[in-house]
């Protein structure tokens, strides 16, 4: 008998034997007999575990030919270290995975040559991937963002706003359709981007219902059940909220939790660029006083305050992010810092966590001139992220120069930073409102 593979080598093994037939498939132009399964472009540990399974799902039960891919270029896997743990704990190293830029070089012209994609932690078809690509269409869904109404012949389509992780929905839809088959090492992998999204699960956090039974379900199929007891979870605790184990106090939990965390948190050694591009999504806006006009705006999540990050070396901020920007070809771009303040007592006695938001907008003409006026007063006016300007010299940063026009950009340019008083607003909550305020009519 041929021995038998340990759970572990069993997503290895997955991981590197579709990523191999899919590169030949494409590479004999058989690429549109494969579904792509993707995470959204900021590459998160949720989107990646979401990836992987979903693409297991299609593949070894469904018996389709199916890969996952993670939109981050290969040469940025490293800026998440937490992503890399995670994936050793399922027995997988970065190189395992799919990158855009394994299928598709940055300077090819050439449309993606697959045409079936499956969207997992977001639910619109990036343009890079439907470009001269006409025949593209999504045949499945799951996510946890606004639901932006497209691609509705999806099915399964699973949009569900409001949950802690996409992987809590991922996984309770494995759970329905195959809850016996999911190997432990897929499961380690989906309840570890459910406990760093979430924050450990802890009451009051982000946790919902859903993440909560989800983690109890995975815990139960997962190595770490086997030296938690506390982590195996009864059939009635499955059935009933009311029973679902506190997994928040579980010591395995607890210990996951802070070291995905002090990973996901260990940025300090990147430069200005890194920072920007970790934890990055775009958006394609037209605007409503401009309708024959498209407008990329980035979002940059940074776990950085605006204090450690501006005065580190500000011609270099400025520097780097004009680069940035016009490397994306990008008409603003707002960086949405968070952080603990140390020197202000929170929960558990870890320095309260903050928010802010800093914008750059390149108004080189009138359209851009109007839009950053449009942005910048909607933001302040809106009640969902209570934003209250952020003095410069707070930041240690020369209010001389940042007060005035285009601040230390110089002329053409805007910039203004504020304070946001909802620390529980993310960039979940900051896109659909950019999306109204520059696609709406005042």
């Amino acid at each position: 008998m041929p021995e038998e593979k340990s759970p572990v080598d069993t997503l290895r093994a997955f991981l590197d034997r579709t990523k191999a037939e899919y590169l030949e498939a494409v590479r004999n132009g058989r690429g549109k007999e494969w579904t792509v399964v993707m995470g959204n472009e900021a590459g998160d540990l949720d989107s990646l575990a979401c990836a992987v399974a979903y693409a297991w799902y299609l593949s070894d039960v469904q018996q389709t030919p199916a890969v996952a891919l993670v939109q981050t270029p290969r040469g940025d896997l490293h800026l998440r270290a937490e992503n890399a743990h995670a994936l050793a704990l399922a027995g997988v190293s970065l190189d395992e995975l799919l990158c855009v830029d394994d299928v598709l070089p940055p300077s090819s012209s050439s449309p993606f040559p697959s045409t079936t994609f499956a969207l997992v932690d977001h639910n619109r078809l990036n343009a890079q991937f439907s470009a001269d690509n006409s025949a593209a269409r999504v045949v499945a869904i799951i996510d946890h963002h606004a639901d932006e109404g497209l691609h509705t012949d999806a099915d399964p389509r699973i949009v569900t706003q409001g949950v802690g992780s996409c992987a809590a929905l991922v996984a309770l839809f494995l759970q329905d359709k195959c809850a016996e088959k999911i190997p432990p090492e897929l499961a380690v992998l989906l309840l570890s981007a459910i406990v760093v999204d979430t924050g450990g699960m802890v009451p009051g956090g982000k946790a919902v219902e859903v993440d909560r039974r989800a983690a109890v379900f995975l815990a139960s199929r997962c190595t770490l059940a086997s030296r938690s007891p506390n982590l195996a979870a009864s059939s009635l605790a499955l059935r009933s909220p009311a029973a679902i184990p506190p997994l928040h106090k579980s010591e395995a939990i607890q210990k996951l939790n802070g070291t995905l965390q002090m990973k996901k948190n260990s940025v300090a050694h990147l430069g200005v660029r890194d920072l920007l591009r970790r934890d990055y999504k775009e958006y394609a806006h037209t605007p409503a006083f401009a309708p024959s006009r498209e407008l990329l705006i980035g979002l940059a999540s940074v776990p950085l305050g605006l204090a450690t990050l501006v005065p580190r070396d500000e011609a270099q901020f400025v520097n780097d992010t004009k680069h940035y920007m016009d490397e994306r070809g990008l008409t603003a771009l707002g960086v949405l810092t968070s952080f603990r303040d140390d020197k202000k007592p929170g929960k558990g006695g870890k320095g309260k966590h903050r928010r802010e938001q800093l914008w750059v907008v390149h108004a080189s003409d009138d359209v851009q001139s109007e839009l950053a006026r449009r942005l910048f007063r909607g933001l302040e006016e809106n009640d969902v992220l209570q934003l209250k300007k952020r003095k410069w010299e707070k930041i240690g940063a020369d209010p001389a120069v940042w007060d005035r026009s285009g601040g230390a950009f110089g002329e053409g340019w805007r910039v203004k930073a504020w304070k946001q008083k909802n620390a529980d607003a993310t960039r979940k909550a900051t896109a659909p409102i950019v999306k109204a305020i520059v696609e709406g009519r005042e």
